[in-house]
């Protein structure tokens, strides 16, 4: 990795725009691009018990999130070039891409996008599909679908949130918040005080400058995507967990009717936070071999 870049909390790219971006374990090791979920941020990663001696992860905000400038017309295939020239800036001849939930569209835009073999190969952990797939309506991301399709509400309702969100008590929203939602029990033994602390501090994080990243991503889920996954080359991981209630497992089908290059990982009880707790390791280890 370029000398000078582990200590930056964004890059600054050729149209002035900044990315955001936090870097996690040995710059000596094979890099990792790691994207994000809905709503999230650079520092998603903190409430996971990485190995940081055996990664090299490089955590990249998409466009309005976090430290990222917004990017009028952003859409999912804009990421792919965006990804490349970090990856220029970087100095990286060869990388690897880890998209969690909402980050599974544009990690896949990648693998789609990216036909040389500098992309190595793209992990999906617990990843929502296109609108239109089966389940894709249920759990809470049907949700989500749903408020994407309502521009006007969906605007008025983030904004009420992300006012309420910045101006709590951390520790009182984190309550609050796992009180309203259904979880399986291998998220809630997850979610202790300080786990829960750093899920807030995400979420906060991730609407810190405004909603525009939440809002069009939102939107983006519940519209075509754009490109087709049948032909593409690249291997791909899929991993999801069987007690999933906001991605059902079911989504998982998409990819795995989809591409011919992939290995399937469906495990049993886990939960949408608990798969990532539990595997992201063996998930890094994977696209990093």
């Amino acid at each position: 990795m370029k000398k000078g870049f582990r200590s930056k909390s964004s890059i600054k790219l050729n149209n002035g725009k900044r990315i955001g971006l936090a870097l996690y374990g040995n710059p000596n090791l094979f890099p990792v691009f790691y994207f994000h979920g809905w709503p999230g941020s650079r520092l998603e990663l903190k409430n996971i018990p990485l190995n940081k001696k055996k990664c090299n992860i490089i955590a990249l905000e998409r466009p309005g999130y976090g430290l990222s400038d917004p990017i009028r017309g952003f859409k999912i295939l804009d990421w792919p070039k965006i990804v490349l020239e970090v990856a220029d800036k970087l100095n990286l001849k060869k990388f690897s891409i880890i998209g969690a939930s909402g980050g599974a569209p544009f990690a896949s835009a990648c693998g789609y996008s990216i036909k040389n073999k500098r992309l190595k190969s793209v992990a999906i952990v617990c990843g929502i599909a296109p609108y239109n797939t089966k389940g894709m309506d249920k759990g809470k991301i049907g949700l989500l679908i749903q408020m994407g399709k309502k521009p006007i509400v969906s605007w008025l309702l983030f904004n009420f949130i992300r006012t309420r969100l910045l101006n709590s008590d951390i520790e009182r929203s984190f309550m609050k918040w796992k009180k309203k939602i259904l979880l399986p029990k291998s998220d809630l033994k997850l979610f202790d005080k300080t786990r829960g602390v750093k899920l807030i501090k995400n979420f906060q994080e991730a609407i810190r400058n405004g909603i525009s990243g939440v809002y069009r991503d939102a939107k983006l889920y519940g519209s075509d995507w754009n490109f087709d996954l049948k032909n593409v080359k690249k291997k791909f991981f899929i991993w999801h967990g069987t007690q999933d209630y906001t991605v059902p497992p079911i989504t998982s089908n998409y990819y795995k009717k989809k591409l011919k290059n992939k290995e399937i990982f469906l495990k049993t009880n886990e939960g949408h936070f608990s798969i990532c707790y539990k595997y992201m390791n063996e998930v890094i280890r994977q696209v990093s071999e």
